[in-house]
């Protein structure tokens, strides 16, 4: 008997839904991430958004006085899709005791030089302003601006019924002097020297065994 093989019935697949995608979806897309939180800068934005997606660019916001970031950052996506996703997904996100705000915004929304960066520097100057002592002719500005505060508040306090004077203010009050006291000289006390009292006893010993030398004979 020839051994027969039986045809296995054709599998039926389901035909799957051709999806539609525009061609916004297929252009580049960026988001706007606000309520960072600290420390959660460029590379970590790059690492934890690579998940959803080919991450073309990201810019942190910084100050240009200290380079500390503001808070919000964009982020670019190859396809506008994935970042329309990602806006949706990670919107009102709790990350690190804060609710992330996400915003889709088209490429032509965003400004053209949004992505570009520069090498950061110090700004030194605002420092050595800083450090600088003032000059005799800002010392004396200043100290007339604070005086006419300070009387602007002493008319207002008059008007009350309190009189106050700005010498009172001003100057300080020079501290008392402290009456002068005789330091109480202490008595030296005379110590007896070690070599001395070495040899008393030395001596003693020594009369000791001669008066027992002496009972023995």
């Amino acid at each position: 008997m020839a051994a027969t093989t039986r045809k296995r019935p054709a599998r039926k697949y389901a035909k799957k839904e051709k999806v539609d995608i525009s061609e916004e979806d297929r252009k580049p897309g960026v988001i706007y991430i606000g309520h960072m939180p600290h420390g959660f800068c460029e590379k970590e934005l790059q690492a934890y958004f690579s998940q959803f997606g080919k991450v073309l660019n990201v810019k942190v916001s910084r100050s240009t006085k200290n380079g500390h970031a503001k808070g919000y950052a964009f982020v670019k996506f190859k396809y506008a899709a994935v970042a329309k996703t990602v806006a949706e997904t990670c919107h009102n996100y709790l990350f690190f005791n804060k609710l992330l705000k996400c915003q889709y915004r088209p490429l032509e929304e965003v400004h053209p030089r949004t992505f570009v960066s520069y090498p950061w520097k110090p700004d030194m100057k605002r420092k050595r302003q800083h450090n600088n002592g003032k000059s005799e002719g800002k010392l004396s500005t200043s100290l007339k601006v604070y005086t006419k505060k300070q009387e602007g508040k002493l008319k207002k306090l008059k008007e009350i019924g309190l009189d106050i004077k700005l010498s009172d203010i001003l100057d300080v009050p020079k501290s008392r002097e402290s009456p002068s006291k005789t330091p109480q000289t202490k008595t030296p006390q005379k110590k007896e020297n070690n070599s001395a009292s070495k040899t008393k006893e030395t001596t003693k010993k020594i009369v000791k065994r001669k008066q027992t030398l002496s009972t023995k004979k």
